[in-house]
């Protein structure tokens, strides 16, 4: 068995390399070989991984977070309709959500997982906006938690804490937007305050932004969360951490495997944590789209 690790240095406060390495020497006294990546600059795994031939390995391990895996779909997937091997994460980075659901919260649970070598297939997103099209695993979001995520990127260094650094600064000038959102063929207007796209349950680490979604189903939960005050707002945030803001009135849940929103003013994106684009947007499922180790 080969191996393909693509490592991002700088994740997990610069711990990437290290635990690449480390990663490496594990694997290779189970008697498996691997080869390394390293990306020099963000926006790099992506380039590295069009020139990479898929079929001479037999697996391809991102070493990072949530954003390492991001590039290396979409490195891939623009050059390939379609991948022969499976891909895997070692998580390094800040938030690791999306392999939450893939059973791995520990270095121990990804490298039990690739010792197993059993694969499972999984859904991926993909949306297009006036600049461009991409791919995302874990989900797409605009508003509030968009802005939250841009806002915590300056707060990395606290961790999990990032992101409550960021809700504070962006509830002092929370805004709301008009929003026209069709779902499967059916158009709803909304004064909102955020939407997520979800294809795993998880963002931020481990606040369980889509409770129901299941990333095999071949369906994108979206959640969104209509205009509600400063106060009301800061109540509902902890919930999250459990998953019960769905139950709020204000949060509506949808099933969906096409969909196009529009917004008043252009809203930021953050797809699996990267922040770039804007909206209108559409997006789509593509059902067992990629194989994973978990």
């Amino acid at each position: 068995m080969k191996l393909l690790l693509v490592t991002n240095p700088a994740a997990g406060k610069g711990r990437g390399l290290k635990v690449s390495e480390q990663a490496a020497q594990f694997l290779k006294s189970h008697d498996i070989e691997t080869q390394m990546l390293i990306s020099n600059y963000a926006g790099h795994i992506a380039d590295l991984m069009r020139d990479v031939y898929v079929d001479n390995y037999n697996g391809i391990v991102a070493v990072g977070g949530d954003g390492t895996l991001f590039e290396i779909i979409n490195g891939l997937l623009k050059t390939h309709s379609e991948l022969s091997v499976p891909l895997g994460q070692i998580p390094v980075g800040t938030g690791n959500s999306f392999i939450r659901d893939l059973g791995i919260l520990t270095l121990q649970d990804a490298y039990d997982k690739i010792l197993a070598q059993k694969t499972r297939p999984v859904d991926v997103g993909y949306f297009t906006y006036d600049d461009g099209e991409y791919y995302f695993i874990n989900l797409l979001g605009f508003g509030f938690v968009a802005n939250v995520a841009h806002r915590a990127r300056k707060y990395k260094m606290f961790g999990d804490f990032s992101y409550i650094f960021g809700v504070l600064e962006e509830v002092v000038i929370l805004s709301f937007s008009n929003l026209e959102i069709t779902i499967d063929g059916t158009t709803y207007h909304r004064q909102n305050t955020f939407v997520e796209i979800s294809n795993s349950t998880c963002t931020g680490g481990d606040m369980i932004m889509a409770p129901d979604a299941k990333i095999d189903d071949g369906y994108l939960d979206v959640i969104l969360l209509r205009n509600v005050t400063r106060i009301k707002l800061l109540k509902a945030f902890p919930k999250i951490f459990k998953g019960t803001h769905v139950e709020m009135d204000e949060v509506e849940v949808f099933k969906a495997k096409h969909i196009i929103a529009k917004t008043d003013n252009p809203k930021i994106l953050t797809p699996d944590g990267e922040v770039f684009g804007s909206t209108p947007i559409e997006v789509k499922i593509l059902p067992h789209k990629i194989r994973m180790f978990g």
